[in-house]
């Protein structure tokens, strides 16, 4: 079978779609930080320059990218599913990533072997970098094709 990744740099596009699934533990904790908006006033008697931001809003808006970061994580892995070979694959991811599963769990719970589980594993982080949005980051890493110069020799 030809793979539709014969363009693609396939070990740099699979460190990119690593990074972003192991991020997603980072965003979901961020996500459900609990924020204290009630602070006592500073009165040391020294004068300060005025803050014109808003740290507030600066904090809910950094919580809600968070949130998107880390639904979108799991959008996308639900989206590998095409048919029944990839549910394997978005199984996997879900179990390796969010859930947290160990590569021996995984393994057990998907009832493969350590070959098959690597070869599960690398379809699967190439379809998420295939299908995560471009507008966000693309993920995909094209293999680098060297520009052919002529030479010709002086008679």
């Amino acid at each position: 079978m030809e793979s539709i990744f014969k363009d693609v740099d396939e070990e740099r596009t699979i460190a990119n779609a690593e990074r972003v699934l192991k991020d997603y533990w980072k965003w979901r904790l961020r996500a459900r930080r609990v924020n204290f908006n009630l602070q006592s006033p500073a009165m040391d008697g020294m004068p300060k320059s005025p803050s014109y931001g808003n740290h507030i809003e600066d904090k809910q808006v950094s919580k809600a990218n968070d949130d998107f970061m880390a639904n979108l994580v799991v959008k996308v892995i639900e989206a590998v599913t095409i048919d029944e070979e990839t549910e394997k694959y978005s199984e996997l991811l879900m179990l390796l990533y969010v859930k947290r599963y160990s590569k021996t769990k995984c393994m057990i719970s998907l009832n493969i072997s350590d070959k098959t589980f690597n070869k599960y594993l690398k379809q699967a982080q190439l379809m998420f970098a295939e299908i995560y949005p471009d507008g966000v980051e693309d993920l995909i890493v094209k293999k680098y094709e060297p520009e052919i110069i002529a030479h010709y020799d002086e008679d």
